[in-house]
């Protein structure tokens, strides 16, 4: 993998791709059985301003919408397909075209609840803390930061199946580590599931896991 391909590959294709292979989660999509949805609920969160990185059609920030009247609702997606879609089925949902590397259409600390739903894996590492720093400008201070990412024991780098053309990779990590080490985010809650069957996990099954992490973004608290 040369540069940025993987990103591209994601604009150009396999987003679109994704879409396609996994719409079924739209038609079943119950946001009572959304663990996102349960976290801002149980730690009493009031957003007015939610931004998902990587929100397919939306259909999640539709559900916020639908529970939270006030909140304004942002998406960023690489794939056309899943905005076009999104655009027709939710319309109070603002959609951006485009990647986590470059979120300047949003002013500094303007976001309330930024959540990242399976996108770190597959970011190319040559700008995964420009990401980071993304997220960071974007959300403000006092901010939640939710991350759904595959779990893993160890960090693991893995061929990504999914990409013909050229030779693409996954990468399995605890991204929620990346953000606490800084000593700026506060790790709340945690729960690890399994992937196939969205339960609770607690097995040693770690290859299909994935994990929930809700963060708080306080710059001041580790320096006294």
């Amino acid at each position: 993998m040369e540069g940025d391909n993987q990103k591209n590959s994601f604009l150009g294709y396999e987003a679109n791709a994704w879409f396609v292979r996994n719409k079924a989660v739209i038609d079943n999509y119950n946001l009572d059985r959304d663990r996102v949805i349960t976290l801002i609920k149980e730690y009493n969160l009031d957003p007015k301003k939610v931004l998902e990185i990587g929100c397919s059609a939306g259909y999640r920030l539709n559900a916020i919408n639908s529970i939270y009247k006030d909140c304004v609702t942002y998406g960023v997606e690489p794939s056309d397909k899943a905005i076009e879609y999104g655009k027709d089925n939710y319309p109070n949902v603002n959609f951006i075209h485009g990647t986590a590397d470059d979120l300047m259409v949003f002013d500094k600390e303007s976001i309330d609840i930024v959540i990242v739903g399976f996108v770190f894996y597959v970011i190319d590492r040559s700008i995964l803390l420009k990401v980071i720093a993304e997220i960071d400008r974007v959300l403000r201070n006092g901010g939640i930061l939710i991350i759904v990412d595959f779990f893993s024991e160890s960090s693991l780098k893995n061929v990504y199946h999914h990409i013909k053309d050229f030779k693409a990779f996954s990468f399995k990590q605890n991204y929620d580590e990346v953000f606490t080490s800084s000593k700026l985010y506060y790790l709340l809650d945690r729960s690890t599931w399994n992937h196939s069957e969205k339960v609770l996990d607690a097995t040693d099954n770690y290859y299909d896991k994935y994990s929930i992490s809700l963060l708080k973004k306080d710059i001041n608290a580790s320096y006294k």
